[in-house]
């Protein structure tokens, strides 16, 4: 949700127009108070302030957190002739929202992060961009500090990457003057790194799971992360858990998904049924299910009958299989 603050009459003008032509929620001088404010602080995508840049720093200061939840911010001067870029310029857009606004209002755009400055190529962008998962953001500011120093940095990817043609300070092997590195996998693979070394987690893998009723979660957690670390998948890179229909309102599964902020997708009985002979049928779980396999068709069928990893693997109580969704390159 876009929210539009003014204090005056030229505001509340630009604030309209930026309305109509954007959407997004109208709050005039009325509403701007600090509970407000922090509320929509939460829930925005992008805040504009249509006043004066030091009137939205003091009422923003108390509600910041980080660059990688904070919304986009944005200030307007009430004469129409600057946009500026206040607030998470590359992970939250508001550099993107800036050009766009600026655009429509025939404004000068003011973008002062320091890789747009200087044409550099800005990872965190390229993780929006791509909805790639920054595992390490405190690595950033190194790869950012390295390519504004004129050095190397070796990207290792495990999915194809375009663009590089424009950034020749970005190889794909280590070079002499390699000051860092990003790698951009799924898997956690164990290395020792000699480079500072950001990870980028694309978001491709889908954990089917099935497990008997009342599960404790304690339990679940445990399977879970001994599965992740056994075949060594990011914990980032899960774009969702899957299950059964029956097994929507599972608590332990609800809450492993609530735990660790990982959708959950239910399969309809009809699609594994579809699947035929393709998985490993269990007549225990056919007797209590109806169906001849949940981990493994889940984990298939909700990552878009993708590559299958694992087949399913067994704990007490507890089924894990794991699939790959196709993705595009990475774009630079």
């Amino acid at each position: 949700m876009n929210y539009y603050y003014y204090l005056t009459a030229a505001g509340k003008q630009i604030s309209e127009s930026l309305q109509q032509q954007f959407g997004g929620v109208l709050r005039g001088k009325e509403e701007f108070t600090d509970a407000t404010l922090a509320q929509d602080f939460r829930s925005a995508e992008l805040l504009v302030f249509v006043l004066a840049t030091g009137i939205a720093v003091r009422k923003l200061a108390p509600l910041l957190q980080t660059k990688c939840t904070d919304p986009a911010v944005l200030v307007v001067s009430q004469d129409r002739r600057y946009v500026i870029s206040l607030l998470s310029g590359h992970l939250g857009g508001a550099n993107d929202w800036t050009r766009k606004i600026a655009a429509f209002l025939h404004a000068e755009p003011v973008i002062t992060t320091a890789t747009d400055l200087q044409g550099q190529l800005a990872f965190d962008e390229v993780a929006k961009n791509n909805h790639l998962a920054i595992e390490n953001i405190s690595v950033l500011k190194q790869i950012s500090g390295a390519l504004l120093n004129g050095k190397s940095i070796w990207l290792q990817s495990d999915l194809p990457v375009t663009g590089t043609e424009q950034y020749p300070q970005i190889s794909f092997s280590e070079q002499a003057n390699s000051a860092g590195k990003v790698v951009i996998s799924d898997r956690t693979q164990t290395r020792l790194e000699t480079l500072p070394t950001l990870y980028l987690r694309p978001k491709d893998l889908v954990i089917g799971v099935g497990c008997k009723k009342s599960i404790p979660f304690v339990h679940l957690e445990t399977c879970f992360l001994s599965f992740l670390e056994t075949y060594q998948y990011a914990c980032d890179s899960i774009k969702a858990m899957a299950t059964i229909s029956r097994k929507q309102a599972e608590p332990a599964i609800l809450q492993l998904c609530e735990t660790y902020h990982i959708p959950l997708q239910i399969v309809p009985d009809a699609d594994i049924r579809a699947c035929g002979n393709l998985f490993e049928a269990s007549a225990f779980v056919q007797q209590v299910t109806g169906l001849p396999s949940v981990s493994e068709a889940c984990s298939y069928l909700a990552a878009g009958k993708g590559t299958i990893l694992t087949r399913k693997v067994k704990y007490a109580g507890v089924t894990l299989a794991a699939s790959r969704c196709e993705l595009q390159p990475i774009v630079l």
